[in-house]
């Protein structure tokens, strides 16, 4: 399982990342994340706080940048084995392309957590197979990330995506959406 996120930045995208690695975790599956940690006392405290809930974290750059490049992304999920689902959270049309490689080649799950813009909207019709979810603007109890952690660790247990969003739904009573 791979959540890819703004992890140390301050933001919601950022926070929402960490959440839902935190809920995979607590769900005993295995969680690695790869993104961006600040290199200050803030980046320290996320990474300590993914530790501490059992997050291990293949790649984490240590930056002030606005986000994880795509070669970044592109290295961290080959040199992982056994990927079984790749949950991307507001991710920009560049890491679509090594996120659905990855996620072809080792039959993995793509979950894309927006808001995406135009242009990851566009690259994401073009894959037609990853489940494109747009989160809450609130999730204060976590709600929203725990509903993507039982999606994934469904995926990550070989679940088809159909069958794994279906019983992810019916698992937790979530209304159908249009």
């Amino acid at each position: 399982m791979i959540v890819v996120g703004f992890l140390g930045a301050p933001g919601v995208a950022g926070e929402r990342a960490v959440a839902i690695a935190r809920r995979v975790a607590a769900m005993d599956a295995r969680v690695e994340v790869v993104g961006v940690a600040t290199p200050d006392l803030a980046g320290d405290a996320t990474l300590l706080e993914l530790a501490a809930a059992g997050v291990r974290h293949a790649t984490v750059i240590r930056s002030f940048a606005d986000g994880l490049e795509e070669a970044d992304l592109d290295l961290a999920l080959h040199y992982l084995p056994d990927i079984r689902a790749i949950v991307l959270v507001e991710p920009g049309a560049a890491l679509v392309a090594p996120a659905a490689a990855a996620s072809s080649w080792s039959e993995a799950g793509l979950v894309v957590v927006g808001p995406v813009d135009a242009p990851t909207t566009a690259a994401l019709d073009a894959l037609g197979s990853a489940i494109v979810l747009d989160p809450p603007v609130t999730d204060p109890d976590d709600t929203f990330a725990g509903f993507v952690a039982a999606l994934a660790t469904r995926l990550d247990a070989g679940r088809p995506a159909a069958d794994a969003w279906q019983e992810t739904i019916a698992g937790l009573a979530a209304d159908r959406v249009s």
